[in-house]
């Protein structure tokens, strides 16, 4: 009977401690229930935290966030968190952070590259004496004058001005010479630089001109004049220096890498130190054939309006090359993160929470990078700040940024004498 009551004793003890199990696990059971319908609070760099009121994380001490949880919903992937990132307001207005919304632009790249005006060579004529002569009288005798073709240039005396015509009387009077002969001496006073006009005029009086005057044969501005009145010329000597100055030259010197933002006859903006402020539109005409060994540059020409003579050769100024390329996703350089051979940029994926995405860059145009993959026209990445936001990140990981967004880091070989030390 003893016996009997000694081994109850266990039982009834066994069964009270089964119960207290079962309705702890059904109160346990109802409390989380409770928890799952009205949500919890997690912290992102600890989801496993789960806490029923806000407050901070017992791991990391940040500030806990609330996640309402639905019955359909599936558990808390870490490998998708591992990429995102959360920051309170505070936090983000200490690492300046901002945002922008990515965007298509204009991909217009500029080249920018010292320059200067000159004369268009084309334009550019030298009016030189045709014989030996004395300079009798100048007619235009300040360099700056604008003369127009036709207008009197200046008076010479010349004895083979004087046999030329006298040459050209005998062959009109001799009827007995052939035509032949009569073409040639004309021919020779055309080159001597008689107008029809003055020819003409010859044949009507039959007299001959101790001084021929002198016509000029193009219209320009004398950028020189190079004789005085009284003073003997031979024969190609250059006495005034013309130009047209009604269009110029811009040579701008671009270095070789930027030679593919170049092309002729895209549009072409100029600065000039003589009026700051304003702007001159042009177009390249010319690409040079030879790059400058020493400065490793080439000469881009391109050509403008004298804008009624406010532009003037020698004038010095900046050249902006535009190279328009469509239209395409273009981000703020500080947005992307370069690490090794990846770049990453930060989005926005709902309030304070930030997620890196791996990028592919394209050209860099101004201060901004263009994206060809990994974030969409519509997202709105981390503008600012986003140095911040990685250093942050890798806090939470522990691994650099090549490890923690699929890059790599070099692993160092030992020398020969650290394996020794590890051997000994």
């Amino acid at each position: 009977m003893k016996i009997a009551r000694y081994l109850l004793i266990p039982l009834i003890t066994f069964s009270l401690v089964l119960s207290g199990c079962s309705k702890s696990e059904e109160n346990g059971k109802h409390e989380h229930e409770v928890v799952k319908k009205d949500g919890y609070w997690t912290c992102t760099m600890h989801p496993q935290v789960h806490m029923d009121r806000p407050g901070s994380c017992p791991i990391c001490g940040m500030d806990l966030i609330k996640k309402v949880a639905d019955e359909k919903e599936d558990p808390v992937n870490e490998k998708d968190m591992a990429n995102m990132i959360s920051l309170s307001p505070k936090k983000q207005v200490l690492a300046n952070v901002s945002t922008v919304v990515v965007k298509k632009e204009n991909l217009q790249d500029q080249v920018t590259a010292y320059s200067y005006l000159d004369f268009v060579e084309n334009n550019r004529k030298t009016i030189s004496a045709r014989f030996n002569g004395r300079i009798e009288k100048l007619f235009v005798d300040k360099t700056g004058d604008y003369i127009k073709n036709g207008q009197p240039l200046f008076e010479i005396y010349s004895p083979d001005l004087v046999q030329a015509q006298n040459e050209y009387l005998i062959a009109l009077n001799n009827s007995s010479n052939s035509n032949s002969l009569l073409k040639a001496s004309r021919k020779k006073l055309e080159i001597f630089g008689l107008t029809s006009e003055q020819i003409q005029t010859l044949e009507k009086t039959k007299e001959i001109n101790i001084t021929l005057t002198y016509y000029s044969p193009i219209s320009g501005t004398v950028i020189e004049k190079k004789v005085q009145e009284g003073v003997y010329v031979n024969e190609g000597t250059a006495i005034y220096d013309v130009a047209e100055l009604s269009n110029l030259w811009n040579i701008a010197e671009v270095y070789e890498n930027n030679l593919s933002n170049v092309k002729v006859g895209s549009p072409v903006k100029l600065h000039l130190r003589a009026y700051p402020g304003e702007e001159f539109n042009g177009r390249v005409t010319f690409i040079y054939p030879v790059i400058n060994s020493q400065t490793r540059t080439i000469k881009v020409r391109s050509e403008f309006s004298s804008y009624n003579g406010k532009l003037k050769p020698q004038m010095y100024g900046e050249t902006v090359f535009i190279n328009a390329g469509g239209q395409g996703l273009l981000v703020p350089s500080d947005a992307v993160i370069i690490a090794g051979k990846r770049a990453v940029v930060w989005v926005k994926t709902g309030d304070g929470m930030f997620e890196a995405r791996s990028v592919q860059i394209g050209n860099r145009f101004g201060d901004k990078y263009q994206i060809i993959s990994g974030i969409y026209e519509g997202d709105e990445i981390a503008a600012t700040g986003g140095f911040l936001i990685d250093s942050e990140s890798q806090l939470k990981t522990g691994m650099p940024t090549g490890h923690q967004h699929g890059g790599s880091t070099p692993v160092k070989k030992k020398s020969s004498d650290e394996m020794e030390g590890m051997k000994m």
